[in-house]
């Protein structure tokens, strides 16, 4: 695992990571995931954290799971005002803990506008 996911459960960077690898185009939509076991093999993790990690991708509308045959990447949907909402308030969350620690304005905005521009928006 890479240091992108400093401060976060195993499973939570990993979820992170796997978003990250969808949105460099590295998995494209309806692309099968690696095996719960191939992946914690190949990420040195404990299988019940890349299956926690999956069951959370599920749950975000990231993947998909096909009883036998795997968990594969998620067409993109039309956001619902449900949808907005839902990441409206994760991201209110986000900013209130960075306030509380102390985090500047100026630095959340460097920090979205770098983001942006890694993914290539």
């Amino acid at each position: 695992m890479n240091n992108s996911g400093q401060g976060l459960a195993y499973y939570e960077a990993l979820v992170l990571k796997i978003k990250q690898q969808i949105l460099a185009g590295v998995y494209e939509p309806n692309d099968k995931l690696p095996s719960v076991r191939e992946l914690a093999v190949a990420e040195s993790l404990n299988p019940n954290t890349v299956a926690k990690a999956y069951k959370q991708l599920e749950q975000d509308g990231v993947l998909y799971v096909q009883p036998g045959k795997g968990s594969f990447v998620s067409p993109p949907q039309d956001e619902t005002a449900a949808q907005t909402q839902k990441m409206a308030a994760k991201f209110n969350q986000l900013l209130v803990e960075a306030h509380i620690a102390g985090v500047s304005k100026r630095q959340v905005l460097d920090w979205v506008e770098a983001e942006y521009k890694e993914m290539g928006k």
